[in-house]
């Protein structure tokens, strides 16, 4: 509570515009809110097919607070899939357009990684293509609870 206090002190001052956090579930956020005068403007959480925390987006989006996934690739493991490869093949896309798209249309702030440039540029070719309602029911189907990176459910 005392870094959050000097974060909102922060904001208040107009030294930044935004403050968050990362990997809050919705008994965290329900206890910062409760607690605060600002509540975070974003929430940074692993997403991808494997890991879609549907009521914790719907959560921070009842809040306004924005949902920024990492880890948009499953480090790699969701590029292999079976349906991605088959969606990627589909549209024309390779395998990470498909899983980047489909966080933006689950209303995901998505900023896949990588050093390369022809890849970064590649991430950026998501905005000119729509994945039906089938194929992200589909992915949304996906969904295993499974963390590529860790999970911040033991934490109170």
């Amino acid at each position: 509570a005392e870094t959050w206090r000097a974060m909102e002190d922060l904001c208040s001052k107009g030294l930044c515009r935004a403050i968050g956090v990362s990997n809050f579930l919705i008994p965290h956020l329900e206890q910062l809110i409760q607690d605060c005068t600002v509540v975070p403007h974003v929430n940074q959480v692993e997403y991808h097919p494997y890991q879609n925390p549907k009521d914790l987006v719907k959560f921070c989006q009842a809040h306004n607070i924005a949902v920024e996934g990492y880890c948009p690739l499953a480090m790699g493991t969701a590029l292999n899939e079976p349906t991605i490869v088959a969606m990627a093949t589909k549209y024309q896309r390779t395998p990470s357009q498909i899983l980047i798209r489909w966080s933006l249309q689950n209303g995901v702030i998505t900023i896949p990684k990588s050093t390369k440039e022809e890849r970064i540029k590649e991430n950026c070719q998501v905005f000119d293509f729509q994945l039906s309602e089938n194929d992200m029911e589909c992915l949304n189907g996906l969904h295993a609870d499974v963390h590529m990176s860790w999970n911040p459910m033991g934490i109170l």
